[in-house]
């Protein structure tokens, strides 16, 4: 349990700290543009708090109540810190605003600016081992929260380049313009973390989890599953479900249907370093599969094997064997 939230808590420690020094900053320039940066690590700070219980949520097993599990709180969580970056690109850029009408008188900025950028690195290096290890892990809280600090980290770096022009120049009105712009900036990254969030608690399908299945049942390679359609995917935190219809050789009884779908099922997962489950449908195959079928000794064979399985792919997996993505019981 520890080894999936660990990234989240070395986040907290080093967030609070980067937060402490981004104030500093801010109270030794009285510079509105560190001041939102500042108020950007304090966002991260209340979010990653948020993703830490998330992720450890997400772990409870199924119950009664959530036949599917707990994962997606990750995604909630996603969603709850996408909405406090947008809050805070509105304080900021209201701010900003205020400012720019009223004038700034700026203090000692050069050594702010040199605290705040040290700050914003340990950010930027923070939030690519985050992604790297939300992805790892498979945790849609700890990714977001990793591309969260990035793109905190690219903002100081455009707040640094323009307050060097503040400093350089003496124009103190550009302090709250770069604010306005860095304010724009995360709305424009609350929103798509926001975006993100919604299309996966709507279960919106992932192309690259669906190659990664298709690629795990060819290399698994049992000749005994003819083809599969009807394919479905529903991810939960870093746990997956798979809903599939499995066609068989239909001179099989259940038993032995049983025994090779569960192999199947097993080995796929195995392959594709998946933690999930499978629901499985199985099809006959009225005798259409007779060319690439491994059964030899078959008694109602329409024609001798001539060919091997031909290897899966999306787009039939993903459909049912008359082209549509879905069938629906009409009643």
């Amino acid at each position: 349990m520890f080894s999936r939230v660990y990234p989240l808590f070395v986040a907290l420690i080093a967030g609070f700290l980067i937060l402490l020094l981004k104030l500093a900053a801010f109270y030794i320039s009285n510079s509105m543009a560190l001041k939102s940066d500042a108020l950007e690590s304090l966002v991260n700070l209340l979010a990653g708090s948020f993703a830490s219980f998330a992720v450890l949520y997400a772990r409870k097993p199924a119950d009664r109540d959530h036949p599917y599990g707990h994962g997606k709180i990750e995604y909630v969580s996603s969603f709850f810190e996408g909405g406090l970056i947008t809050l805070a690109a509105v304080l900021i850029s209201y701010e900003a605003i205020e400012n720019l009408i009223r004038g700034i008188e700026l203090k000692r900025l050069g050594l702010g600016l040199l605290i705040n950028f040290g700050a914003g690195s340990m950010n930027g290096i923070l939030g690519m081992w985050l992604i790297h290890m939300g992805k790892k892990k498979r945790s849609a809280a700890i990714e977001a929260d990793g591309h969260h600090l990035l793109s905190d980290f690219i903002t100081t770096l455009g707040v640094a380049g323009g307050l060097l022009a503040v400093h350089f120049t003496g124009i103190s009105w550009l302090d709250p313009a770069i604010a306005l712009v860095f304010g724009l900036w995360l709305g424009y990254a609350g929103g798509r973390v926001l975006f993100r969030s919604v299309m996966s608690l709507m279960d919106t399908e992932n192309p690259e989890l669906l190659n990664r299945l298709v690629s795990a049942m060819n290399s698994v390679g049992d000749s005994n599953v003819l083809a599969v359609h009807a394919l479905r995917t529903m991810h939960l935190g870093d746990y997956t479900h798979v809903d599939i219809h499995i066609v068989l050789p239909e001179v099989y009884d259940i038993g032995r249907a049983n025994e090779i779908v569960h192999a199947f099922e097993h080995n796929v997962l195995s392959e594709a370093g998946m933690r999930g489950e499978f629901h499985s449908h199985v099809d006959p195959c009225k005798r259409q599969y007779c060319s690439h079928c491994s059964v030899e000794q078959c008694p109602i064979r329409q024609e001798p094997r001539t060919e091997k399985r031909p290897d899966f792919v999306v787009e039939t997996a993903v459909s049912w064997p008359d082209g549509h993505l879905r069938r629906v019981l009409e009643v």
